[in-house]
């Protein structure tokens, strides 16, 4: 089965960033959408302690995908995405990055992962890791059951007040719902994508003597 996983929010990506650009790569490439998985613990919350992630990684079976824009989507932390891949590895699983285009499974040629690792270990240098829960970070809602429907209401033409009617919610709350969410976006698709080549490691090994 496929998956498509987001983080809400990473520390550079939105919601509607990560969304739009699996699933403009997963129908460009021929690829079944499948389920969304949205995370929406803190980003500096250590691989132990997220229980939503743990939880998916473990329900996954051998053969399954899982699409995600950006590493960060995942964990910022290299040692942390190492373990991810192991498990990757171990279990069968293949994983898309989806802003490089690239396929990470037990087959993958050792220097595209090495890569992509070197890569997110140069951004940490280059960035402060903030603590505490980011600016945008939103939190579950109970209108999560009702996502797909209100996109699928957005693209329909309808607006705010007649969505909030047909699902007999707060005008309000299910405004501030979609305005988090960048919904309007995702549903009509007024996103930038790209895909971008797989960064080069360069080697830094000084030579002595």
């Amino acid at each position: 089965m496929n998956y498509i996983y987001l983080r809400s929010k990473s520390d550079r990506y939105s919601l509607a960033v990560q969304e739009k650009s699996i699933k403009n790569y997963m129908n460009i490439n021929g690829y079944e959408i499948g389920a969304i998985e949205i995370e929406v613990s803190p980003f500096n919350k250590p691989l132990d302690e997220r229980i939503e992630f743990k939880t998916f990684i473990h329900m996954l079976k051998k053969g399954d995908r899982v699409f995600v824009y950006d590493l960060r989507a995942l964990s910022h932390r290299v040692g942390e995405l190492i373990q991810i891949f192991n498990c990757v590895f171990n279990h069968d699983i293949e994983l898309v990055v989806t802003k490089y285009g690239v396929n990470i499974n037990k087959n993958t040629p050792s220097y595209i992962s090495i890569s992509l690792l070197n890569q997110q270990r140069e951004e940490n240098k280059n960035q402060e890791i903030h603590t505490g829960r980011p600016k945008g970070s939103i939190s579950k809602s109970k209108y999560d059951i009702y996502r797909e429907k209100i996109i699928r209401m957005i693209k329909e033409g309808k607006n705010v007040s007649e969505i909030a009617k047909e699902l007999g919610v707060n005008r309000s709350s299910i405004r501030d719902y979609i305005n988090s969410r960048e919904l309007k976006k995702i549903a009509l698709g007024d996103i930038k994508i790209e895909i971008l080549d797989i960064p080069k490691s360069e080697c830094k090994i000084n030579q002595k003597g």
